[in-house]
Formats: C-alpha cells, sequence, structure tokens
C-alpha cells in the first residue's frame, strides 16, 4: 500500500491490515485506535511496540456476575504497558461539557488522533446507541474538530450513520456531551528504554508466568479449562442470549484472540536473524498462537451463532473447542519457555 496523504489517512480502514499482517477484527478496540494513530504519525513497528503478554481472564462484578473475559491485550488496560518507546495513559475529561474537548483539543494540535471512550447511549451514529453499558467501554477515534462536527473512526456504528469504512463525522454536542468526565489515550513516541531483546524477553517471561502461574484460578491456562463451566453457569441467566453474545462471543473474538496475533507476528519479525533451536521455537510458537488465535475465533462464532438456542448440545460443542484450544496454548507456551 502507498502512503496516504496528510488528512487522509485510513483510520480503522482493513487496508492497513495488509501491511501490518494484523487482522483489525480480531485487535481490542482501543488497541487498534493507538495502532493507527502511531501509524499515522510515522510510527512502523507496532507490531512489537504493542504485543503484549499472553493471558486469559474471566472478569466478574463484585456480586460474582459474568463480566467479560480478556487476555493480553487488557490486562494492563488501566495502565497500558508498551514496547519501542511507546507510551500511553488514560486521562479523564473534564466534567463539564463546556471544558469536555479539552484534552481531544490538546493532543489534536499536537498531531496526534485521539482514541476517545464517551458514553455513546446519546451518540446516534454508534452500535451502542441507547444501549446500556456492558464490560468494557467502547474506543474510537477522533481525527479532527470542525466547528458542530468531530470526524472521527469508528469500528461499530448502525446502519445509516453515514460512515464509510469506518469512518463519518459525529454531531460535535453529541461527542461534547458523552466525553465529559470519561477517558481519551493519551500517548507518546520515543527512544525505548532497552534494546528489542531485552523488551521481548520480558514479554516471553510475563507470558509463560501468566499462563502456567496464574494470580487465580480463573486466569491463565487453568481459566481456560474452567471456560465451559463458566457457560454452563449462564443456563439460567436472565438475559443469557445477550451475555453469551455480548460479554463472551465479542470479547473472545477481539479481546482473547489479539494477544495471540500480536506476538506471532513480533515473533516472525525476529525469524531472519535467528538460527538453529531458538529459530525452530520461535516459528513453531508463532504457528501455535496463530492456531490458537483463529480457534478463539471459531468458538467465537459458535458462541454467537449458538447463543438464541442454547442446549447441552451447544454446550459440549464448546466444551470440545475449549479442550483444543487449550492444547494449542499449553504447547506455545512450551515453546516459548524455550525462547526465555
Amino acid at each position: 500500500m502507498t502512503e496516504d496523504a496528510p488528512g487522509s489517512f485510513p483510520y480503522l480502514s482493513a487496508s492497513l491490515d495488509s501491511v501490518e499482517g494484523l487482522a483489525h477484527s480480531r485487535i481490542s478496540c482501543w488497541v487498534h485506535c493507538l495502532r493507527d494513530s502511531l501509524y499515522a504519525a510515522g510510527f512502523r513497528d507496532t507490531a512489537r511496540a504493542l504485543a503484549q503478554p499472553l493471558n486469559f481472564a474471566v472478569e466478574r462484578t463484585a456480586d460474582g456476575e459474568l463480566l467479560t473475559l480478556y487476555g493480553g491485550l487488557d490486562t494492563d488496560y488501566h495502565a497500558p504497558r508498551f514496547q519501542r518507546g511507546v507510551l500511553a495513559r488514560w486521562e479523564t475529561s473534564p466534567n463539564s461539557a463546556e471544558h469536555a474537548f479539552d484534552v481531544v483539543e490538546r493532543e489534536l494540535a499536537r498531531g496526534h488522533a485521539v482514541p476517545v471512550s464517551p458514553d455513546l447511549r446519546g451518540m446516534r451514529h454508534s452500535e451502542f446507541y441507547r444501549v446500556p453499558f456492558s464490560g468494557y467501554p467502547h474506543t474510537f477515534l477522533v481525527h479532527r474538530l470542525d466547528g458542530d462536527t468531530a470526524w472521527a473512526a469508528d469500528r461499530n456504528t448502525r446502519r445509516g450513520s453515514g460512515f464509510a469504512d469506518n469512518r463519518g463525522t459525529v454531531p460535535a454536542e453529541e461527542l461534547r456531551r458523552g466525553l465529559a468526565g470519561r477517558p481519551v489515550l493519551v500517548w507518546d513516541t520515543g527512544a525505548p528504554a532497552e534494546d528489542w531483546a531485552a523488551e521481548r524477553h520480558a514479554l516471553l517471561v510475563r507470558s509463560v508466568r501468566n499462563l502456567t502461574e496464574p494470580k487465580s484460578p480463573h486466569e491463565g491456562l487453568a481459566g481456560l479449562r474452567r471456560l465451559p463451566d463458566v457457560l454452563a453457569g449462564l443456563e439460567e441467566h436472565p438475559a443469557r442470549s445477550s451475555v453469551l453474545r455480548m460479554r463472551v462471543s465479542g470479547p473472545l473474538q477481539r479481546q482473547v484472540a489479539g494477544d495471540r496475533q500480536l506476538l506471532a507476528v513480533a515473533l516472525l519479525r525476529d525469524v531472519p536473524e535467528q538460527t538453529g533451536g531458538g529459530r525452530r521455537a520461535a516459528v513453531e510458537a508463532a504457528r501455535l498462537l496463530r492456531a490458537s488465535s483463529a480457534a478463539f475465533v471459531d468458538l467465537a462464532r459458535l458462541v454467537f451463532l449458538l447463543s438464541r438456542s442454547w442446549s447441552a448440545e451447544a454446550l459440549e460443542l464448546c466444551r470440545r473447542r475449549v479442550a483444543g484450544i487449550h492444547d494449542l496454548d499449553a504447547q506455545a507456551v512450551e515453546r516459548l519457555a524455550v525462547l526465555v
């Protein structure tokens, strides 16, 4: 793909997938927004910069209700940690609508597209318009403010929103109201604090530890093994179909599959410089991670398709799929341990 002229960058367009080798449909929305913001600013090593330690976790509310599932892309969601000199933090917009754009305007003035997580219930372009919040907040990009109009990129829009290829406009007043008191992802690039070998080593060490020495029985390989029990526990939930689609299927596809895909890409970029056992382990680990990522996506689709007619047979199908994913991840961890 040729470089785009200033102002015409395809924010959240699928065209970047062919350049980076990272399917946007498998990356958490906030990481996807950050990836494209970095690329638009001229930063090209996004796979290595954004790769996260592998993980699997079941998150519940204080009352014990399933909130979401997440992987490495969201393990450090509240305090992001990246490589290659990329820094990011969430900054809360002022509570008053009058000053709600202060952070966005400041970042736009620096030449940065701005990932924002507003209250979407009053934003008519969004799939979440008038939909109660569930799980992690959705993030989209603002790349221009022009009087009464905000130019945005959002991969979750309603039909008839006027968005094409994930890009369109939003009434500035809607965004202003939704953004008051809500988080904005502020990012920077600079010189890496360590060389890539050290950063890669830390990624792999945390990956192995997250999956084999989890902090709770609901995380790591142990947490993955218990996923069918989580699904079985939803049998009597009054909104089972919605929970299966929004809190199981969606997160599996984007919050769990994505970390495996990102780390696989990062590992394969190192292969030309490696020899012997390290090269073989890296190639095999990447293959297994890609297979695991694809298997998570298949599981997500199965859950989505069967959510309205859930049955014991559907649960058994999911149980077998989870067992296969567990085996792939366990084998991948063995290969990663060789590289540590």
